[in-house]
């Protein structure tokens, strides 16, 4: 099983999987990438033409100091290929004149130039947030290339409501006792947004929900494995799935494994993985009835050691 799988990857290191990646200036794109690919700030690989440039600064996605032709990859994970359309700004008409040349131009590529997911950044730390929604960019079909919202800053979206629930300086006890009516309003704040983006004629095909990125924890690790699952359940061709599983082989084996559970043991029915992925974080669970079905997979026995302890020899062999 290990042979065979490190001979697919192989036989295909050539192919990666291309996102591009859209949203406002200061939306979190940079940093989502960085969690992604589990990089340091400023490790960003940017080539032009076959060439890398040097000297790109951190902030190379700010407007005007881009160009959507540009690969931007990671050294830690030179499997994505992401391409940034800069700032998308309200009523950028020249922003959505290149975004549309870019899908249509990637739409008629070699496989291996082909664009294979949209991730559209929505920082709702912005109290409006879906300005750049007056472009009409999801007035048109974007055909096999499926969008997800990423609903972004959720952190600064939860700051901005404990100041109005709570006032500028509450008492620590105060937190504990509003709690859930911050939560509350933080979701309804979201699903307003989600609501409006369901009325447009061609709306992402899934969403997330994502905070706290700045941090390198856990949560923002599993929240980074839920961006995947969420884009491999949108994904409409068994070709483009089994690229995202191959790019996420070399990442992650876990959410691999999860991928390879979805196809062969088509786990669960409402509380599938990919339905929980949509949820706030319950990552345990999830891992446990990977383990669980990973066993089934290899015919391994219930005291065999869980999935996390395999190590990289277990591959090689």
């Amino acid at each position: 099983m290990w042979k065979s799988i490190r001979r697919l990857f192989k036989a295909n290191s050539d192919k990666r999987f291309r996102v591009l990646i859209l949203g406002p200036a200061n939306a979190g794109k940079t940093t989502l990438l960085e969690r992604l690919t589990d990089s340091p700030a400023g490790a960003a690989i940017v080539t032009r033409n076959g060439k890398r440039v040097k000297g790109v600064p951190r902030g190379y996605d700010q407007r005007g100091i881009h160009n959507i032709d540009d690969e931007i990859t990671y050294a830690s994970n030179p499997a994505f290929v992401f391409h940034d359309s800069g700032g998308f700004e309200a009523g950028g008409v020249e922003e959505l004149e290149a975004v549309w040349k870019f899908i249509r131009k990637r739409s008629l590529a070699s496989p291996l130039k082909q664009l294979h997911a949209i991730w559209l950044c929505i920082p709702t730390d912005n109290d409006r947030p879906l300005g750049f929604l007056q472009s009409g960019f999801f007035s048109e079909s974007t055909a096999s290339v499926p969008v997800i919202g990423i609903f972004t800053m959720l952190d600064g979206r939860r700051t901005k409501v404990e100041i109005q629930v709570l006032g500028p300086a509450p008492h620590p006890s105060d937190f504990l006792d509003r709690a859930q009516e911050v939560d509350q309003k933080v979701a309804e704040f979201v699903n307003g947004l989600e609501t409006q983006f369901h009325k447009e004629r061609y709306p992402p095909a899934g969403f997330i929900r994502v905070g706290n990125m700045d941090e390198v924890s856990m949560r923002s690790i599993a929240l980074c494995d839920q961006l995947l699952l969420v884009t491999m359940d949108a994904l409409p061709h068994e070709t483009q799935r089994s690229l995202l599983r191959l790019t996420v082989w070399k990442r992650n084996r876990r959410i691999h494994t999860i991928f390879v559970l979805k196809r062969v043991l088509h786990a669960g029915t409402d509380g599938s993985i990919v339905a929980r992925a949509q949820q706030p974080v319950q990552d345990e669970e999830s891992e446990l009835h990977a383990d669980k079905g990973f066993r089934i997979l290899m015919g391994c026995k219930s005291g065999s050691p869980p999935l996390d302890a395999l190590s990289l020899a277990d591959i090689n062999n």
